[in-house]
């Protein structure tokens, strides 16, 4: 799947976001998809310009601001893209080939689903190879789903610490 590309520094870190007027002046908010708005706004405030020549229109963000605003009011997709964004999507996986595989779909149906596509169950079921019910209750919540649990639908089980009675001790 192809990612977007930001047309000013051409870095990868794409958000899908909501634009919000706020009515004072040409000033707006700048709301990440799957965030909550918080008490004191709807999302990270921001102005416009326009190109009286070509005609685009742009905007900026604070980038920290905006990474504050998703880890405070983002849904657990939400965080899990900027952490993506930040360490890749085989983050927490070992070197191997099937951990690549597992880690590149769960980032394909990651990607679907932050873009709002309607195509998440389709492409879940293309690479998991289930029935479509199936698809559609595993994807229904994909959004809430802890990273943990997105990688054991695909097979991958972390590997779980060993509780201390787990051992067989020597000791009495």
């Amino acid at each position: 799947m192809k990612s977007a590309c930001c047309p000013r520094c051409g870095g990868s870190s794409v958000l899908s976001v909501d634009v919000l007027a706020v009515g004072d002046g040409g000033s707006c908010c700048v709301r990440p998809r799957h965030c909550r708005p918080y008490s004191s706004g709807l999302g990270v405030r921001s102005t416009f310009a326009a190109c009286a020549s070509c005609g685009l229109v742009w905007s900026a963000v604070d980038p920290d601001a905006l990474r504050d605003f998703i880890a405070r009011n983002g849904e657990e997709i939400a965080r899990q893209q900027l952490d993506a964004f930040d360490r890749g999507p085989f983050r927490d996986l070992p070197d191997t080939e099937v951990a690549r595989e597992i880690g590149a779909a769960v980032a394909e149906v990651d990607a679907l689903c932050a873009a709002g596509s309607s195509a998440v169950p389709r492409r879940y079921r293309e690479l998991r190879g289930v029935p479509w019910d199936q698809a559609l209750r595993e994807t229904r919540n994909w959004p809430r789903l802890t990273r943990e649990e997105k990688l054991e639908l695909f097979g991958w089980a972390p590997k779980k610490k060993a509780a201390v009675d787990d051992f067989d001790s020597p000791f009495p």
